[in-house]
């Protein structure tokens, strides 16, 4: 079956917080995000060098980041998209192998379970480009951590694709 993906914006009242992360050769590794409103509209995004580690860390990296920068900006409800179905699943259920993966998910889910409203959800990548190409411009940041007040152009075609309810064909197996 085929159907169309696109992204889909928060509850009013509500915001999302779309995620991912990005590991190139060598486990070079980085994360990013993107906040918006109910309307689609920019709140703020990131982007994360991490150096080395799996994709699945950085994927869990991205959602951490993720939390605490929505945390400091005082929000509370929160739509939490992630693209990857196992990291979801580790959230939700708090258990995986690795020892890095444990202590993320140790972390996330402290976070999660503070005074404020979080639903995580699995999304499709085809509706998560933003935080997609977020994360991948990370990996080839020469430092730490980047907030983008504004929305950045290397993603803003992107976000206006988003914005138009643009969607793009996917294969679903049943």
């Amino acid at each position: 079956m085929i159907d169309f993906i696109r992204w889909r914006p928060p509850q009013v009242n509500w915001l999302k917080l779309n995620t991912d992360g990005a590991c190139k050769g060598g486990n070079i590794a980085g994360c990013g995000g993107i906040i918006r409103g109910s309307d689609g509209e920019w709140i703020g995004g990131f982007a994360k060098f991490i150096y080395e580690c799996s994709a699945f860390a950085a994927e869990l990296w991205g959602v951490l980041e993720g939390l605490r920068y929505v945390r400091r900006m005082g929000y509370t409800a929160v739509e939490l998209n992630v693209d990857c179905v196992s990291v979801e699943k580790t959230i939700k259920e708090g258990v995986t192998d690795s020892r890095l993966g444990r202590e993320l998910v140790n972390k996330i889910r402290r976070l999660l379970e503070m005074d404020w409203n979080v639903v995580v959800s699995h999304s499709y990548r085809e509706a998560n480009q933003c935080a997609d190409a977020l994360a991948n411009i990370a990996c080839s940041f020469d430092y730490n951590l980047k907030i983008y007040e504004t929305c950045s152009t290397q993603i803003r075609h992107l976000l206006i694709a988003d914005s138009m309810g643009i969607a793009t064909p996917r294969l679903i197996s049943l």
